[in-house]
């Protein structure tokens, strides 16, 4: 059974602090943040064969790893073309396990380019545009079989909670912020 929106409020609380702290050291929610990121990522082997699966399941597309030290979840981002350079690509789908919360996520970016550099991305969330669907889809059935986690339903995702991440400060704070990622559309 997944986590009620309670009991995700009460996890965002536990790992995320409520005030912006002048001190040097990180407070009590930002140390349980980093000791529970240092334990999830203790085990990477699930995690590589997962994304090694989604590239046998895409092999004309590129797979990455979208996992950092200032996320809290494990990101794999699977994008529709490959090569070395890898051409300008019109979208990708991001997949997001969270580390705090036995929950996952689904979205996708479309892209802007000026000739072949980046300049905009844009978030897409449930429904996804047409062509990310089908890649959505298997993400999500992967993330679901593989770790026994939940997808998060989008209006759960959107609840405010009254805590700061990373530079996303109440009213704006969700639930997607705490769990996944306060910056979504930052992929390499």
């Amino acid at each position: 059974m997944p986590p009620s929106t309670e009991q995700l409020l009460a996890i965002a609380r536990h790992y995320w602090p409520a005030s912006v702290s002048d001190a040097d050291e990180p407070g009590p929610e930002l140390t349980r943040l980093f000791k529970r990121f240092d334990e999830a990522l203790q085990d990477l082997g699930p995690w590589r064969g997962f994304l090694g699966q989604l590239r046998t399941l895409f092999p004309e597309g590129s797979v990455g790893d979208g996992t950092g030290p200032t996320r809290c979840s494990f990101r794999c981002i699977v994008y529709p073309a490959k090569g070395v350079p890898m051409p300008p690509i019109p979208w990708a789908v991001v997949g997001c396990m969270s580390v705090l919360a036995p929950v996952f996520t689904v979205y996708g970016i479309t892209f802007e380019y000026e000739g072949r550099k980046r300049r905009a991305a844009r978030l897409h969330l449930t429904p996804l545009p047409g062509a990310m669907q089908e890649t959505a889809r298997v993400v999500a059935r992967e993330l679901e079989a593989r770790f026994h986690v939940t997808e998060l339903p989008r209006e759960v995702a959107a609840t405010p909670v009254p805590v700061i991440v990373d530079w996303t400060q109440p009213p704006r704070t969700t639930l997607f912020d705490a769990l996944f990622d306060s910056d979504p559309t930052n992929i390499p």
